[in-house]
């Protein structure tokens, strides 16, 4: 990489408030992930009293309209640069369409009650995606730095974890902690959940105000001029990059596509399945519900607040090796370990680590090939994160359509699963790694 692709936008270093302010243009997005992830399948049945298909299908379709629309934002925002303008709209939307999810607005209004989630989620996951890929486009404008772009990346996953810890702790104290737990939920629950989505939409609104009033919009509106070539250098130049790079462009984005796709698979299938296998190691009892993915969390961001300093001792690519290895090993310690207390938070402990460190250096990777040329920053998030989607859905289909529910056969059907798709996902990722490693920096 040359100097010139060295040099931040930002002229001189991007100040901590700079920094402060991105960290929370994607906090609101997260809080509502969190809850939309953690809360979704259960409030539609037990609140809502929706038939689980129904439910089911709400969520995949929260999904498909969140992949579809990705691309699209991706294009539209690089057509027309106004990366600020689309984080307000896209905010806007999910601010109006969020509580209604889980707020039982409606509830005099039953007769159109699936009409009203049908448009409340489509509305919600278009704000989302829309705010996503802005979030993330913004990188590349703001700096041409890997090692600040890989901060960047970091403080943003930091956010993320932050908040999913946050809305983790308002629903610990609004539901039911003791022995009516989440499982014996009733419609009569209804209030609790509008409390919490209220308190989850007031922070979040908050956050996204202080964004756009810390982060100046100068910042991101600024393209970036390569430095001027020699004439005599500069036809052949420009002529040679230009035939080279569509074939090496599409290869490098497929490939960085997949690295990311690894990393989501870990993440998402690790939320997924470890609270089942809590369930099925039947240790620790109900606490351990809430108490594991805390521990979980608080793992992946304390990687994520160390990650900057590995990544610059050691380089991206080692970074995620050390990420897969991490994932690895804790599939192996849930598979071989035992059914111990302490085993079960060891695992939570690694499988939080590794979410870390290997999905904030997919983002850096990801930030490291758009390098000076932003123009297309927004393109190619959508392009890495539409794929995560469909592929991390359709995972997630096929388990559960293969799912074994005959306890002589299967005991420990759970916790197989936890490391199959841990360790799996995790040699993905290595081996995109080390296909495509060769034309990453150190």
């Amino acid at each position: 990489m040359t100097q010139e692709e060295m040099t931040p936008l930002v002229e001189g270093r991007i100040t901590l408030k700079t920094k402060f302010a991105y960290s929370l243009g994607h906090v609101f997005n997260d809080l509502a992930a969190a809850m939309w992830f953690s809360y979704t399948l259960i409030y539609l049945q037990r609140i809502a009293l929706l038939e689980p298909i129904s439910a089911g299908a709400l969520l995949l379709l929260g999904q498909l309209v969140d992949a579809l629309m990705t691309p699209v934002f991706g294009v539209l925002m690089d057509r027309y640069s106004k990366k600020k303008t689309w984080h307000i709209i896209g905010s806007v939307l999910v601010a109006l369409s969020f509580p209604v999810i889980f707020g039982n607005f409606f509830e005099s209004l039953a007769g159109l009650s699936m009409a009203i989630y049908i448009l409340s989620i489509t509305i919600f996951q278009t704000g989302w995606a829309a705010v996503q890929i802005s979030h993330l486009s913004m990188i590349p404008m703001l700096t041409h730095s890997p090692l600040i772009r890989a901060d960047l990346t970091a403080i943003r996953y930091s956010a993320q974890v932050s908040a999913a810890v946050f809305v983790f702790l308002v629903t610990w104290i609004v539901l039911p902690t003791n022995d009516e737990s989440m499982a014996k939920l009733s419609k009569q629950d209804g209030y609790k959940f509008r409390d919490i989505v209220v308190v989850i939409t007031t922070f979040g609104i908050a956050a996204t105000v202080l964004f756009h009033a810390f982060l100046k919009a100068k910042l991101l509106e600024i393209v970036p001029v390569a430095s001027q070539k020699s004439d005599s250098e500069a036809p052949q130049r420009n002529e040679a990059e230009s035939n080279r790079r569509p074939r090496i462009g599409v290869t490098l984005l497929l490939g960085v596509a997949l690295l990311y796709v690894a990393s989501r698979l870990f993440i998402t299938l690790a939320t997924v399945y470890l609270p089942l296998y809590i369930e099925e190691t039947d240790v620790g009892g109900k606490q351990a519900l809430a108490t594991v993915p805390l521990v979980s969390y608080l793992a992946s961001f304390a990687a994520a607040l160390t990650l900057k300093y590995i990544n610059r001792s050691c380089g991206t690519k080692i970074c995620y090796l050390l990420g897969a290895l991490i994932g690895i090993l804790g599939a192996a310690v849930a598979e071989y370990a035992g059914r111990y207390e302490f085993i079960v938070y060891a695992v939570a402990t690694l499988i939080g680590a590794a979410s870390s460190i290997t999905m904030v250096t997919a983002l850096s990777v990801t930030a490291e090939i758009i390098g000076p040329r932003t123009e297309n920053s927004a393109l190619v998030y959508s392009i890495v994160t539409f794929l995560d989607k469909v592929v991390t859905g359709l995972v997630v289909v096929l388990i559960e359509h293969w799912r074994c529910d005959d306890k002589e056969l299967c005991p420990n059907y759970n916790r197989d699963t936890l490391s199959a798709v841990c360790a799996g996902s995790m040699l993905l990722g290595f081996v995109t790694l080390m296909s495509v490693g060769r034309c990453l920096s150190p």
